[in-house]
């Protein structure tokens, strides 16, 4: 993939909703601490290996940030950055920059998502939203990763992929805040995540490089793609788009699938299977029952409403 040299997308930040859980995240001060799964020994080359610089970074932390508010509770303020103009224009430019010009999924998905009329499409994603994923995490769409897996797999394998989760914010200084509307799983915040990562590696490509945390957040991003967003992004997407259809939601969904798909080629990561199935509910229930997780996690099933 060619590396792109235009200038970096400038627009506007994407307004920070309640949900966010990463509200104490400053650009200006990017933080990495290397965790056991990414020894410096091993990723000692991972700041050679992915092509681009500075611009290709801002430009899919971007998209990240922007794909974050989209599958994020829908809110008329964050929809109106969504739909304005210069967020638009910023899109179109970074999907330039990722994409060779009006080819690939990617240019395609976006070119029926603007000619959807976004700025219009509110009160329709908002009530596609509520009928596809509803408030909870166990609606006909789940829209949080655990309850996506093997039916076979560890019993414990919901606990610990939350675990999995919040090591990977705190190892880069994320912190859920107090007023989190939603668990870590969730795919806003899994992309909000992501955004942080690769703003976070434009800043280590700055004039004074740190090679040495490059290496860890560039590696930090392949294993979170393959070990969270990349693996169950397609089979979301796959059952939103089966609900929903043609409409904006829908579309939204073709842009995730798309990006992630381009994210995971670039990373050299195998995407998730399309076919990944959802946990039962009535052991999803009987696990959450057993760990506490309702009372502890924001979006699960018997949780209260934040």
């Amino acid at each position: 993939m060619s590396t792109p040299t235009q200038a970096p997308v400038s627009v506007e930040p994407a307004p920070r909703q309640r949900r966010s859980v990463f509200g104490n995240y400053s650009s200006d001060n990017p933080r990495v601490e290397p965790t056991p799964d990414h020894e410096p020994s091993a990723v000692a080359l991972a700041a050679d290996e992915m092509p681009g610089g500075t611009e290709l970074a801002l430009t899919r932390s971007f998209v990240h940030q922007f794909l974050a508010r989209a599958f994020d509770y829908p809110d008329a303020n964050t929809w109106a950055w969504l739909s304005s103009d210069s967020t638009q224009e910023g899109l179109a430019a970074a999907v330039d920059a990722l994409e060779p010009p009006s080819t690939g999924a990617l240019h395609t998905a976006l070119s029926a998502l603007l000619n959807a009329g976004l700025a219009t499409a509110f009160d329709a994603v908002h009530d596609d939203y509520i009928l596809a994923i509803g408030h909870a995490a166990r609606g006909s769409c789940p829209i949080n990763e655990i309850e996506y897996g093997d039916i076979k797999a560890d019993p414990l394998f919901q606990p610990h992929r939350l675990a999995d989760l919040g090591a990977f914010y705190r190892a880069f200084g994320m912190e859920p805040g107090t007023e989190s509307g939603e668990r870590l799983d969730h795919l806003s915040v899994e992309f909000e995540f992501m955004s942080v990562l690769t703003a976070q590696e434009a800043g280590f490509l700055g004039a004074a490089a740190d090679r040495e945390a490059l290496a860890v957040c560039r590696d930090a991003q392949r294993k979170f793609l393959r070990e969270h967003l990349g693996r169950w992004t397609p089979a979301f997407t796959r059952r939103l788009r089966r609900a929903v259809g043609d409409r904006t939601l829908g579309l939204l969904a073709d842009l995730a699938l798309a990006f992630i798909e381009g994210e995971c080629a670039r990373l050299h990561v195998p995407l998730g299977s399309a076919e990944l199935v959802l946990r039962p509910a009535d052991e999803a229930a009987s696990l959450c029952d057993g760990c506490g997780l309702p009372h502890t996690l924001p979006g699960a099933t018997g949780a209260a409403t934040p």
